[in-house]
């Protein structure tokens, strides 16, 4: 399963004419597994170990050239710090306010790419953000 997520980020990074490092293999191989909404910081914290020579100015260019080449999508659900997302198919996401956990949201949503809304403004992204308190965190309250 590892050699076939290591195929597949070198795979992905080619087709985007990235040159395919073991930094940006790596950080791409995180980003597929954990489905986490994952920060640079904690990006850099989970890879600095198996990578003692990786930098955060390396997680932070990286994250910027997947996010260029539209690889990987930014989040900008939490004010505090940038998030980033290997699923970049339209999908909305929740944010608990209690535990700060990122999750995403099987939902509708409506299309509104490419199409004009308003005073004829033309939607180019979208993005659904959702906040409230997360399973986890109401059952915690509930046993208190």
């Amino acid at each position: 399963m590892k050699n076939e997520i290591t195929e597949k980020a070198k795979n992905i990074l080619k087709k985007h004419g990235i040159q395919p490092s073991v930094q940006r293999i790596k950080i791409l191989e995180y980003l597929l597994i954990n489905r986490t909404h994952p920060s640079a910081d904690e990006i850099y914290r989970s890879l600095s170990a198996e990578l003692p020579t990786l930098s955060k100015t390396t997680v932070y260019n990286t994250i910027e050239t997947l996010v260029e080449k539209g690889i990987i999508k930014p989040l900008n659900i939490d004010s505090r710090e940038l998030r980033v997302d290997a699923i970049i198919e339209p999908h909305a996401h929740f944010r608990c306010m209690e535990c700060g956990k990122i999750y995403d949201v099987e939902i509708e949503m409506p299309d509104y790419i490419n199409k004009k809304v308003g005073d004829g403004h033309l939607v180019k992204a979208q993005d659904l953000y959702l906040e409230g308190i997360c399973n986890s965190c109401l059952k915690k309250s509930e046993r208190k």
